[in-house]
């Protein structure tokens, strides 16, 4: 049985709320000199699953303003891989790149406070899933922090390095 939309709402809430802080630990973990480093060509450094999150937020954040405002939204998939160079997380700077997380993951949160349940149920068609949502979009954000701090710890945690 589905909790009701509140209930499911505070939890995500909570969740998104505890991601940032949750990232800075396990990376600021890592040894600076490993931060950067690849485990294999093509796999991302520690660095790049934790600076990919604040990466991403504004495009969370234009989908939501979508969502909002257009009646039958459409929603285009985004894949680091495909959208951008292979380098590009390697450039940006940590400090920066976490201090912007929790500055705008603050901002976001408050937004998404002031969503009725109405707005938190809107639905858009997304190119790569079978339903989608508000709700949806924003609890695979909260699980989406959670992926890659579990992937930088895990580059934190490796024995050997090849």
């Amino acid at each position: 049985m589905t909790a009701p939309i509140a209930e499911q709402v505070a939890a995500v809430l909570e969740q998104l709320d505890r991601g940032p802080g949750l990232v800075r630990q396990v990376i600021y973990d890592v040894p600076p000199e490993l931060r950067k480093r690849r485990p294999a060509r093509g796999v991302w450094s520690a660095h790049e699953h934790a600076v990919h999150l604040p990466a991403v937020q504004p495009i969370m954040v234009r989908r939501l303003a979508h969502m909002l405002s257009d009646p039958a939204p459409r929603i285009r998939s985004y894949e680091p891989s495909r959208d951008d160079p292979d380098d590009a997380l390697l450039k940006l700077e940590l400090d920066t790149e976490m201090d912007r997380f929790d500055r705008e993951r603050a901002d976001l949160i408050e937004r998404l406070r002031e969503l009725t349940p109405d707005q938190w149920a809107i639905a858009a068609d997304h190119e790569e899933y079978s339903h989608y949502s508000v709700l949806i979009m924003f609890r695979h954000i909260a699980l989406h922090d959670l992926y890659h701090a579990y992937r930088v710890e895990e580059r934190l945690l490796r024995k050997e390095w090849t």
